[in-house]
């Protein structure tokens, strides 16, 4: 049932499960968003909901041995947070999160940048063209990804949120909505929840939330405030923040969602990591960040770390290479080298109830 998933996700904090078949396939994914858009905003029971009923059947997958930069592509051109990885049998051996592998490349850029020497750090700053960075935070990752997140700007300052978000209305609730309403509030914008009392924010409400804290827990929906449950005062930024430098704070926090205020407090909306990814240069623009991280991944297994610093300097510049032979070496790195993380596994006989606990 969908209970017994989501109560099995709740317990490893997970936010999706794999649905494999008699065989060991993969029939599905079930993730916490489609807990909330496919059974809080239908109003299905999850104790007597069928996982199989609301699960994302046959999704696209890939093997440990297809290349990174196209699982990578897949997953940000088809908006995709999660891709399933399975043997060359068809076995589920693991599963790909976008944000995971966002928040390894920078970890990897970092560490790359902390034992570099003074070469490789002159050379990030040669490629270095970013503008508008302007905060410690920003700076620091200016520095680090230079030229890189410049390429995924096309040359081009880093827009702001507020250029992200315009236009698009604010998932607002107040504190005494019930669940069930802003589930259904959510359903609809594809967004996490924002509780503002009287014009302020007070609260974010998430699908992982939803999952765990209400669906997992058996939890009345029609009865119960969003505000007993909320994750109350969560930290916001200003409209006129940079991705780059929204970036470097969801990084930092691990959030896989930052709420938009302005300086009076008036609520603008809400980010997620998609939104940053795509919004921002969409595969084509992110993939020299992922490619580099894959470089110096391969340098430091491959040198000594006398020799990582000057090979982290040659990967980094390798980045604007346009050799046919550096770029076909390149698309050849295997899933793998993303780490998929270990999955959670469902059966298509369990209720909705069982997958969120």
């Amino acid at each position: 049932s969908v209970l017994s998933v989501t109560q099995m996700l709740a317990s490893k904090r997970g936010d999706a499960a794999l649905v494999t078949g008699v065989i060991g396939g993969v029939s599905g994914i079930i993730t916490d968003t489609d807990v909330t858009r496919r059974v809080v905003a239908k109003h299905l029971d999850p104790s007597g909901t069928g996982v199989s009923d609301v699960m994302t059947s046959n999704p696209t997958c890939v093997s440990m041995s297809d290349s990174a930069m196209d699982a990578l592509a897949t997953m940000v051109e088809n908006h995709f947070r999660h891709l399933p990885v399975v043997d060359d049998s068809g076995a589920v051996v693991g599963l790909l999160d976008i944000a995971k592998c966002l928040n390894d490349a920078i970890s990897k850029l970092e560490k790359a940048q902390e034992k570099s020497s003074a070469a490789a750090e002159d050379a990030v700053k040669q490629v270095a063209n970013l503008q508008g960075a302007g905060n410690a935070q920003s700076e620091m990752l200016t520095q680090l990804l230079g030229g890189l997140v410049s390429q995924a700007f096309g040359g081009k300052s880093s827009p702001t949120l507020r250029s992200l978000l315009a236009g698009k209305p604010a998932t607002v609730v107040s504190p005494g909505t019930n669940l069930r309403d802003v589930g259904m509030v959510m359903a609809e914008a594809r967004k996490a929840a924002l509780v503002v009392d009287e014009g302020e924010l007070v609260g974010i409400f998430g699908f992982k939330d939803m999952m765990s804290r209400a669906i997992a827990k058996e939890l009345p929906l029609e009865l119960t405030a969003v505000s007993t449950i909320m994750t109350p005062n969560p930290e916001s930024v200003s409209p006129d923040t940079t991705v780059l430098e929204a970036l470097q704070i969801m990084h930092d926090n691990r959030f896989l969602t930052l709420p938009v205020c302005e300086d009076d407090g008036t609520v603008i909306g809400l980010v997620g990591v998609m939104d940053l990814v795509y919004g921002s240069g969409g595969a084509d623009g992110w993939r020299s960040i992922f490619d580099s991280a894959m470089d110096l991944a391969d340098d430091a297994s491959d040198s000594a770390s006398l020799q990582s610093a000057r090979s982290a300097s040659r990967s980094i510049k390798s980045v604007r290479s346009s050799t046919k032979a550096a770029a076909t070496k390149k698309d050849e790195r295997p899933v793998s080298k993303l780490r998929p993380k270990k999955p959670m596994i469902a059966s298509v006989e369990d209720s909705v109830l069982s997958v969120t606990q």
